[in-house]
This record gives structure tokens, C-alpha cells and sequence, in this order.
């Protein structure tokens, strides 16, 4: 389980990675900017930082609201505890999975900053070496890289171990320079009894992300061929 943290009254730090000397400057952008540690942006759910530091290489993440709630508030939820927030939930999956085997950034670290029944909140993982996502591979036509196969097998790996992934996307599909699959963002994901019902949500929302992105951009495209390999990795 994660270590809690408080640094004052309302805020809280979540450490699953014990060695590192984290502190709230970690979730702070303009602290990395002041050490050049900043290698890149990107967007999910939420904003998007990768580090680049003598101390390892990180992806910090703002948790931001989607939806139809995101018009009120993108960054504020509601808050039950510290146990029941998203960087609490998420490391903790993430250290079930990582104890099971499972293909999973290493969890380092979680916020929580708490005012008038309100939280933001942030997470930092390690950054997957050498990975690309599958959406990018896919647009850029890298087939040598993509094993359909392989990643229906990998998706079953996680079904197997009642990993409901309830935001399974091509951009949360990543495959590293030996061809691994590792699946990321398990915000608002749980542990739950292998189902077929949820088991089934998870790949519809994988082909219809694959459908999205084919209408969207003119090089990426998924033949059927290619979604039945994945199907039969998966169910192989």
C-alpha cells in the first residue's frame, strides 16, 4: 500500500517508491523548468509532463475532470478521505498490478491538495523506457512494431487478473523498443471479478477508439485483419 504523507493541514503526499526523496516541489512544473527537467508535454486525462532527472525519469499528471463536469471544474472533485482519491486509488492498483506481473509503469508518487470539501490532485509515475504508443505507431505506419497478437494477449493478461481498464484507448497501449506491450492511465480503474460484460466494455472501447482516430487522421488505419489478430491473442 501507498505511505501517507501530511505536509500541512490540507495537503497530503502518497509515496509508493520509499527510496526517492520526494517532496511537494516534485508536483510543482516551474521546479523542474528551474532544473531543465523537463522533456516533454502531453494530454490524457489531464495535463501531461515527462522529467528528465539524475534522480530517474518521470511522467507527472494533473488529474482534470472529462465530460460534461469538466464545464463546471476541471480540476476540483469532491473529497470523501485521502483513501478514497484518485492518486491514492490509482498507486495502489498500480503496486497490485506490478505484484502480479502485470505490464504497468512503476508508481513513484501522489498529491492531494484539499479546500472547502474539494481536492486536486496530481501523480507521478515512471516513464516506460524507450515506448511508444500504439496510436502513434499505428499513424505513422511502424507495422514492424505492432503485433496484434501480442496485445490481445496482453489485454487478456489483465482481464485474467479482474483489471477492469474502463479508459482502454490506442493512446494507452504502449509498445517498447523489445516489442513489449504495457497498458497506462488506470485512473478510476479497479481490481474487480472477471466478467464477461466489463471484459467486453474494455474492447469495444478499444475498437471504437480505433475507429475514431481512422476517421480523424488519413494515415492511421486498423484493417479487420488486424483487429482479429488482436481477438485471437486475446482469446488464444
Amino acid at each position: 500500500m501507498p505511505h501517507l504523507i501530511s505536509t500541512s493541514a490540507n495537503t497530503y503526499l502518497i509515496k509508493s517508491d520509499a527510496d526517492l526523496a520526494i517532496n511537494q516541489d516534485w508536483f510543482n512544473t516551474d521546479y523542474w523548468q528551474q532544473q531543465n527537467a523537463i522533456d516533454g508535454t502531453g494530454t490524457g486525462r489531464g495535463d501531461v509532463w515527462f522529467i528528465k532527472h539524475q534522480d530517474g525519469q518521470f511522467v507527472l499528471r494533473r488529474y482534470r475532470r472529462g465530460g460534461l463536469m469538466a464545464k463546471l471544474t476541471q480540476r476540483h472533485f469532491i473529497y470523501t478521505g485521502v483513501k478514497q482519491s484518485r492518486p491514492w486509488l490509482e498507486l495502489s492498483l498500480l503496486e497490485r498490478m506490478r505484484q502480479l506481473g502485470l505490464p504497468v509503469p512503476q508508481p513513484i508518487a501522489g498529491r492531494c491538495k484539499v479546500e472547502k470539501g474539494f481536492y486536486q490532485a496530481d501523480l507521478i509515475t515512471a516513464t516506460i523506457a524507450n515506448a511508444v504508443d500504439l496510436f502513434d505507431l499505428i499513424k505513422q505506419q511502424h507495422n514492424a512494431r505492432l503485433n496484434w497478437h501480442n496485445i490481445g494477449h496482453t489485454i487478456r493478461r489483465f482481464h485474467d487478473n479482474g483489471i477492469d481498464h474502463t479508459d482502454l484507448n490506442c493512446h494507452n497501449i504502449m509498445i517498447d523498443a523489445d516489442n513489449k506491450v504495457w497498458l497506462i492511465d488506470f485512473d478510476k480503474c479497479q481490481q474487480r471479478t472477471p466478467r464477461p460484460s466489463w471484459m467486453k466494455n474494455n474492447l469495444d472501447r478499444l475498437k471504437r477508439s480505433f475507429d475514431k482516430e481512422t476517421q480523424k487522421h488519413p494515415t492511421f488505419s486498423v484493417t479487420d485483419a488486424q483487429w482479429t489478430a488482436l481477438l485471437e491473442g486475446y482469446h488464444g
